[in-house]
């Protein structure tokens, strides 16, 4: 669990700025975008570099790994009829694909495993891991099980605990679901996360 203390916020009194806040949050619970920026980037520059290489090779007359430059740009002039179909449709699916997914990557967030936590002063973040922990921690406190017998998932709107009791071990499912529930009333992560607890089918052999 992380919190995140806001520019400006100097005491105790200082009056918390909302927008600061959201900001912070978005920060910490979104990946960065940067390294679909370095790819494109890349690809600009490796591009760029094969035609400053190929115009240098037309203006000197020379042949590039057996390839005449200037044929190539003959062929791209003419196409797509100077071009094979096949190689023109293969080639702008890939350059289609390719923009697509830069596109995707550049337009919609990427979520990091991590939940925020409502607080006053404070931008409050929590690991999923963290959470997972805490729930699972909470139903074996209501069950008695052991330290391995709960093990919890959490997703974006919803968390997942499996009880593995020992064999022939009646596990009171309703006790344990309400003290996970208790324990993300406490919690209130945001996004909101719904419960669903269940009782591993087979039991384990406690050797």
């Amino acid at each position: 669990m992380s919190a995140a203390a806001p520019r400006g916020v100097d005491g105790p009194r200082a009056v918390p700025d909302d927008r600061v806040h959201r900001r912070v949050l978005r920060r910490e619970t979104t990946a960065s975008r940067s390294g679909t920026v370095v790819v494109a980037m890349l690809l600009v520059v490796l591009l760029a570099a094969v035609v400053v290489v190929a115009a240098s090779a037309v203006l000197l007359g020379q042949r590039v790994l057996g390839v005449d430059p200037r044929a190539v740009v003959d062929a791209a002039a003419q196409a797509p009829g100077g071009l094979d179909t096949t190689v023109v449709v293969t080639v702008g699916a890939v350059v289609a694909v390719l923009g697509l997914v830069l596109l995707l990557r550049g337009l919609l967030p990427k979520r990091l495993p991590r939940h925020t936590m409502p607080s006053e002063r404070l931008a409050v973040v929590v690991d999923d891991e963290v959470l997972a922990s805490a729930v699972a921690r909470a139903a074996r406190s209501a069950t008695r099980l052991g330290p391995d017998a709960a093990v919890g998932s959490v997703g974006r709107r919803t968390v997942d605990v499996v009880l593995r009791p020992a064999a022939g071990v009646d596990v009171p499912v309703l006790d344990a679901t309400d003290a996970v529930q208790r324990e993300l009333d406490a919690v209130a992560a945001q996004p909101p996360v719904t419960a669903h607890v269940r009782v591993q089918s087979t039991g384990r052999v406690d050797g």
